[in-house]
């Protein structure tokens, strides 16, 4: 669901993915355990921040992933039409609501502490203690067992994915450059042998503390959306029915316009000729950047056209 690919040894179908909300603060950096998420949703927060939501299919094979930060109802709504399972520590209200009025079951550290996360405190001799909590496959099992959530059910691909590979030709686009913020910028470089592309973060590579690795993605897809401040002034608001954007593979890249509508409606990509888009298979990375920050997109160095909405 999450990669298009065939389900891993183990994984029965209609088992829940997992969705798990990461610190993505430069002070909280190297984090742990991104690399092996089948997917992961960025998106801004309050201050320029950026927060990830990193999706996993196989919850049996989770590594420990965090530091683990708490819930925005912006990546919430791209979890829910994939019925993820959510696990977090603290929600602003406007994400707690959300799972009010969904009746959404989540795993909340807030209320489960130490019996689904785990605080490092050597590393807190070095950071806050606030970028030391993580939680990992054994944790969550925990949690899934504490709350009685079902491991099973209904779920919507991630996107349409293609049955045979899909070459681009539109744009050359082997560095994507872009910013969420003056404090968020975004650098992905194509790597050939690999066929993947690299991403970096605050002008450095972003790697897993786990492997060492630098975070690769065969699918880069970039999303531009409206965003405001909520009534509190402080948490962001994203118009999440649709807009323009990018998506990027083997060093091309095709611009598509996007919907989505209700919080629990599924994320739809099209082409210009309004087509469906078919996504190719494997991990993919989604920023979705705020319409102020359109500018600040370059390919290859150059500021592309913009799709029709």
């Amino acid at each position: 669901l999450l990669t298009g690919e065939a389900l891993a040894e183990g994984v029965a179908p209609g088992q829940r993915p997992v969705a798990i909300m990461v610190n993505n603060a430069q002070a909280a950096m190297p984090q742990r355990g991104i690399g092996s998420a089948d997917a992961i949703f960025e998106m801004v927060t309050e201050g320029g921040i950026t927060r990830m939501m990193a999706l996993y299919s196989n919850a049996a094979t989770i590594p420990q992933v965090g530091p683990v930060r708490s819930a925005r109802d912006q990546h919430l709504q791209f979890a829910l039409p994939l019925n993820a399972i959510f696990v977090h520590i603290g929600s602003s209200v406007y994400a707690q609501n959300l799972i009010n009025e969904y009746q959404y079951q989540d795993i909340d550290g807030l209320y489960l502490g130490t019996t689904c996360f785990w605080f490092d405190s050597e590393r807190a001799k070095t950071f806050l203690q606030e970028h030391c909590w993580y939680t990992d496959a054994s944790l969550i099992a925990a949690g899934i067992a504490s709350q009685q959530i079902a491991t099973s059910g209904a779920a919507v691909p991630l996107f349409c994915f293609a049955e045979k590979e899909v070459s681009l030709t539109e744009l050359d686009a082997p560095d994507i450059a872009f910013q969420f913020s003056a404090n968020g910028p975004v650098r992905l470089v194509y790597d050939a042998n690999t066929k993947t592309y690299l991403k970096q973060a605050y002008g450095a590579p972003q790697v897993d503390e786990l492997t060492g690795a630098q975070l690769s993605f065969n699918n880069v897809i970039i999303l531009f959306a409206d965003v405001s401040l909520k009534p509190d002034g402080q948490c962001t608001d994203f118009q999440l029915t649709g807009g323009t954007g990018y998506y990027c593979y083997g060093g091309k890249a095709e611009a598509i316009t996007w919907s989505k509508g209700k919080a629990d409606s599924a994320l739809k990509l099209y082409r210009a000729d309004g087509s469906e888009l078919e996504v190719n298979r494997g991990k993919s990375y989604i920023a979705v950047v705020g319409s102020d920050q359109v500018g600040t997109l370059t390919l290859n160095a150059s500021a592309p056209a913009p799709a029709e909405s």
